[in-house]
């Protein structure tokens, strides 16, 4: 949890800028107390953030996706130094040296992979250094601090992780929190990405067909399927294997039903996304607002906003209180709820074929047709149940439903901060793994003796090590294409949620970041048009030049919503035309591996989805 960080000594922000991305509802007031503690602050990140202007952090730029390389060389300074924290290591890993390999002796363990026992390369600090593009005396300046000061906190974010191979560099991440002994320890961090705080079910049912996982594809494959099927490869999607259910093969796609998303917009590879839409027979939309998805779509059902239905929520991604949510006003127009929606559909999919029988009933057993007009009295007895059942029972909660509703809040009162895995360090609980151990060797990948009946499709290492991504700086690519585009969140929308609302795109202009020594060569000033471009497509946006972004490397925030011209350029600058839509085996997105080649153009860039692209009060304005 973030109230942790108060405590901590050190804080490496890896790929982190909680000044855009805050994990938690209090970060900023725990980075704060931190500070004040005279905790220090560094961040690894090609582009100087304003976090780090806030924390006053050491910035090591880096190139995109070769985190792993660094944090590799960083493990062999602190090995090769015997800085490890080898009582930790014996005690609660597996696979972390010779001696933790259990009963999988014979295999790869992790510090030889490092000392280069096995490929004759040890990842070296010099080595890394020719990767990531980091000093080699900076990897060993930041090896020390980690392994010395304690307690430290390495918040491995998800931004270097949205990569091909991004799980190498969050795997890594664990090893060198588990071989610095801080895990389970307040002021340390054992996270990457993960919930501190999460109920112990679901208000509303679910039964046996809830989760399709046997049957789902990658999401950012499904164009590559319908291009391509049925000339496609299960591993190629992600599919996992069962010949038990639906045999394992490639879905031949007719449709797709967009809930609650604004996955066309936000998946890769957009262009590739276009080609596929345009094959299926229906495409199917539920949201609150017509977005890009929505634009594309065949059937619009409209769905009422938080606004106007009964709920409850905890703070994304964590933070350790309930918020009641009351009904503020009917649903407007013709708008339904999700769940309202979902159990019509289930009646009429029932009515349509026999064999679904009952299905109405089985997937809002609350409930009777008659919910699809009224759904109030059957939502508050779910929430009711949940609170008495799971939240009271399980969570130890006083607090009664009706004290909840007119509280509007529940805050959990804890005896202490919550540190993850405190139990499994001081009271010998097992890690929730095969093993119960901390598994730097991942028990089920080095079990795998076939690759493709795997959901993977390709061999994952069983160890983390360094991989090289699919594009990069030090790709052959880069000489065709020689800007690196990274793609992170936006400070002035959710996503895409909130692009539409014109006085916060009168704040902010969508923009494409340049290091000014780039900027220069190619004659590029702050403001001027550019085109960015590959193989994939190409997008128009204003420039903003700076020295706060390593040199070849450029910044283009997701979630513009998209507007293509004829050619199927992106007038708005969505970067997920140029992205690719090639998952790395264990499943990330690859967001982040987008080579690309930049200059000044007289296409025009349209920041907005109206004629003016501003506010509408500068219209009343200018009437005044």
């Amino acid at each position: 949890e973030d109230d942790t960080f108060a405590h901590s000594k050190l804080i490496i922000m890896w790929g982190w800028n909680p000044a855009y991305t805050f994990h938690g509802g209090n970060t900023f007031y725990y980075m704060r107390m931190a500070k004040q503690r005279g905790c220090k602050f560094v961040l690894v990140d090609p582009q100087y953030t304003d976090s780090a202007a806030v924390y006053d952090a050491w910035w090591i730029p880096i190139k995109p996706n070769t985190d792993a390389a660094m944090m590799a060389g960083m493990a062999h300074h602190i090995f090769t130094n015997n800085l490890q924290d080898q009582k930790f290591i014996n005690k609660f890993c597996l696979g972390m040296d010779a001696g933790t390999m259990g009963e999988y002796k014979g295999k790869e363990n992790f510090k030889d992979y490092i000392l280069g026992t096995y490929d004759k390369t040890p990842k070296t600090p010099e080595w890394a250094a020719a990767i990531c593009g980091v000093k080699a005396e900076d990897i060993i300046k930041l090896a020390e601090m980690y392994a010395k000061t304690k307690p430290a906190a390495l918040k491995a974010s998800w931004a270097p992780g949205r990569a091909s191979y991004g799980e190498q560099y969050n795997r890594m991440a664990a090893a060198l929190q588990a071989m610095t002994g801080n895990i389970g320890v307040l002021g340390g961090c054992a996270e990457g990405v993960g919930k501190a705080w999460h109920s112990e079910s679901v208000a509303y049912p679910y039964d046996e067909n809830a989760n399709l996982w046997w049957a789902s594809i990658k999401s950012d494959r499904w164009a590559h399927c319908v291009l391509n099927y049925p000339n496609v490869k299960r591993e190629e999607l992600g599919l996992w294997p069962r010949e038990d259910k639906l045999d394992g093969q490639p879905p031949n796609i007719k449709g797709i039903f967009w809930q609650g998303s604004d996955w066309f917009n936000q998946l890769t590879n957009i262009n590739k996304e276009i080609q596929a839409i345009e094959k299926l027979e229906l495409v199917v939309c539920m949201d609150s607002t017509i977005t890009p998805s929505g634009i594309w779509a065949d059937y619009l059902l409209p769905i009422a906003t938080h606004f106007e239905r009964h709920d409850v929520a905890l703070p994304w991604y964590k933070g350790h209180y309930y918020i009641h949510r009351p009904k503020v006003i009917e649903p407007l127009g013709e708008s339904k709820t999700d769940f309202q929606v979902f159990t019509e559909l289930s009646y009429r999919l029932e009515a349509l074929d026999p064999s679904l029988k009952n299905l109405g009933k089985r997937y809002n057993p609350r409930a009777d047709r008659s919910y699809f007009q009224n759904p109030d009295a059957t939502d508050e007895a779910y929430l009711k149940a949940w609170w008495e059942g799971s939240v009271q029972h399980h969570q130890h909660v006083t607090m009664s439903w009706d004290e909840f509703k007119k509280h509007g809040t529940y805050k959990f009162k804890l005896s202490e901060p919550h540190v993850a895995f405190r139990e499994q360090i001081t009271k010998g609980k097992p890690f929730e793994t095969p093993s119960g151990k901390i598994e730097i060797l991942a028990t089920q990948l080095a079990d795998i003796t076939d690759w493709t009946k795997t959901q993977y499709g390709y061999e994952i290492p069983y160890i983390p090590k360094w991989v090289e991504p699919f594009e990069s700086l030090n790709h052959p690519i880069a000489k065709q294409y020689p800007f690196h585009l990274i793609s992170p969140h936006p400070r002035w929308r959710t996503h895409s949620i909130f692009n539409n609302i014109p006085w916060l795109r009168e704040t902010y202009e969508q923009e494409v970041t340049i290091n000014a020594s780039d900027a220069k060569k190619l004659d590029i000033k702050t403001g001027d048009t550019v085109e960015v471009w590959n193989e994939r497509g190409k997008c128009v946006v204003p420039a903003y030049v700076t020295e706060r972004v390593l040199p070849g490397v450029l910044v283009l925030f997701e979630g513009a919503w998209m507007d293509p011209d004829k050619n199927g350029v992106d007038r708005a600058g969505n970067p997920d035309f140029l992205t690719l839509d090639n998952p790395s085996p264990a499943g990330a997105f690859a967001y982040n591996n987008a080579m690309v080649q930049i200059k000044k153009t007289d296409l025009v860039h349209r920041p907005g989805w109206d004629d003016l692209a501003v506010a509408r009060s500068s219209v009343f304005r200018r009437d005044m």
